[in-house]
């Protein structure tokens, strides 16, 4: 029955937040820097880009009258892994070159 539970659990969450990756240089965490994560793990099969304020439209529609403070705006960087079809794959979010969430994804191609 175990068996059972744990196949249902990755089928339903294919996706799952971790706190470390495990690359071929290295481990990466949370917090490290985009100049280390590429040394440690290569460039990655994907990369978007984003710049767009850290808050919702609610938040923006009170303040649009006040001055924009550049603080507010954040670069949004989301990397991809793709390890290969024996490895899991890694979606990897960047805000202002800082590593802020990793993503473990299915297996690759």
């Amino acid at each position: 029955m175990p068996i059972r539970i744990g196949l249902l659990l990755v089928i339903v969450a294919p996706s799952v937040l971790a706190d470390t990756l495990r690359c071929s240089g290295g481990v990466v965490d949370t917090d490290d820097l985009k100049y280390t994560v590429r040394a440690k793990c290569g460039e990655p099969a994907s990369l978007e880009r984003y710049s767009a304020p850290e808050f919702g439209a609610a938040y923006w529609w009170e303040r649009r009258k006040s001055e924009l403070d550049p603080a507010d705006i954040g670069i949004r960087e989301v990397w991809v892994y793709d390890f290969g079809p024996n490895k899991l794959g890694a979606r990897l979010t960047f805000i202002n070159g800082q590593l802020t969430q990793i993503e473990t994804l299915g297996y690759g191609r």
